[in-house]
C-alpha cells in the first residue's frame, strides 16, 4: 500500500433511533470508493470514536471493509488514553482488513515524551500494517513534538503523521528534517495545497464526504504541480470548509453530507441533530457557494 493521496475521514452513521447503521456505513463507504479517494479514514474524530462502543467497533469495520472497491483502502483509529486498549483496537483492526492504523496520543492526562514513545512502539509492535501518529492538540490538549515522532520515524515505529494542528507552520517543522519515506499528511481541508506545494504526500479532507469530486481533483492537481488548477479548487475548498464552519462539528457535516448528497446520517447523543436555527444558518451558507461547487455535483451519491 502506498500512505498518500486523498484520505477520508468518513463520519459514523446511525439509525433515527441512534444505533450504528451497518448498511448506511457501506453504503457510503462504497460511494467514496467510486469517487476514487485513495483512503478511507474509519473512527477518527469525524468517525466520532469516543461514542462509538467497543462492541460495534468490530461491526463497522467489517461492513465498510467488505464492501472497498477498486484502489481504495481502509485506515483505522485506534488511539485512547490506555495503551493496552490502543494495541487492541490496533489489532482487530488489522484482523478486519485494514491497511494502516492512526492513534491520537494518551488525551485528558498528559503523558511524558518518554511514555508517549513507549505508546507508539506498543502499537507498532502489535501489528504488521503502518501505524500514523495524529497530531490534533485542540482535542487531545498538547501538541506532539516533531523532534519525537521524527525520531520514532527513523527507528520504523511509525510511518507517518496526520496532522491537525491547524496551522502550516505544524506541517512545515513535521516536513522539516524528517526521515527518509516518512509521511506528512494535514488534517486541515485549507492546508491541503500549500501542505502538498511544501512536501507533504497527501492531505486528509473532511470535505470530501460533502464534495468528494472536488477533493479528488483537488489532491491531484496539488500532487502532480498544476497550481492553478490547485488554487482554483483551494479557493473552493475554502468556500465549502466555511460553510461547514457555521454550525457543530460533527453534526453539520453530516448534514451537509445528507443535504448535497442524500446520505442518511442518523446522529447520536450528545452529537445531536442541527437545531432549526443552525439548519437555517447553515442552509443560507451553502446557498451562497452552491452554484460556485455546482460543476463537481451529482454525482457519486450514497
Amino acid at each position: 500500500m502506498t500512505i498518500d493521496g486523498l484520505v477520508v475521514p468518513v463520519p459514523t452513521l446511525f439509525s433515527e433511533d441512534g444505533e450504528l447503521d451497518r448498511a448506511a456505513n457501506a453504503r457510503f463507504g462504497r460511494s467514496l470508493c467510486e469517487a476514487s479517494v485513495d483512503h478511507l479514514f474509519l473512527l477518527g474524530s469525524l468517525g466520532e470514536f469516543t461514542i462509538v462502543e467497543d462492541a460495534e467497533r468490530a461491526a463497522l469495520l467489517e461492513s465498510v471493509i467488505e464492501t472497498i472497491v477498486g484502489r481504495t483502502d481502509a485506515w483505522v483509529g485506534c488511539g485512547s488514553p490506555s495503551p493496552a486498549r490502543s494495541v487492541r483496537y490496533a489489532r482487530a483492526a488489522e484482523e478486519a482488513g485494514a491497511a494502516a492504523v492512526v492513534a491520537v496520543p494518551p488525551y485528558y492526562l498528559r503523558p511524558t515524551e518518554a511514555e508517549i514513545a513507549q505508546y507508539y512502539r506498543a502499537i507498532h509492535e502489535s501489528v504488521r500494517i503502518p501505524l500514523l501518529a495524529y497530531n490534533i492538540p485542540s482535542m487531545v490538549g498538547y501538541a506532539l513534538s516533531p523532534s519525537l515522532l521524527h525520531r520514532l520515524g527513523a527507528e520504523g515505529t511509525l510511518a507517518g503523521v496526520k496532522d491537525t494542528a491547524g496551522a502550516i507552520e505544524s506541517v512545515s517543522a513535521f516536513l522539516t528534517d524528517a526521515p527518509p519515506g516518512w509521511a506528512v499528511l494535514p488534517g486541515n481541508d485549507v492546508l491541503a495545497v500549500e501542505a502538498i506545494r511544501r512536501g507533504a504526500v497527501g492531505a486528509v479532507m473532511g470535505m470530501a464526504n460533502i464534495v468528494p469530486r472536488l477533493a479528488v481533483e483537488l489532491v491531484r492537481a496539488a500532487r502532480s504541480h498544476d497550481q492553478a488548477r490547485a488554487d482554483a479548487l483551494h479557493a473552493l475548498v475554502v468556500a465549502l470548509a466555511a460553510v461547514a464552519a457555521t454550525g457543530p462539528f460533527p453534526s453539520t457535516d453530516k448534514y451537509l453530507a445528507q443535504k448535497v448528497r442524500g446520505v442518511a446520517v442518523g446522529y447520536r447523543h450528545p452529537y445531536g441533530p442541527l437545531t432549526e436555527e443552525e439548519r437555517a444558518r447553515v442552509d443560507r451558507a451553502w446557498a451562497g457557494v452552491e452554484e460556485r461547487l455546482r460543476p463537481f455535483l451529482g454525482e457519486h451519491r450514497a
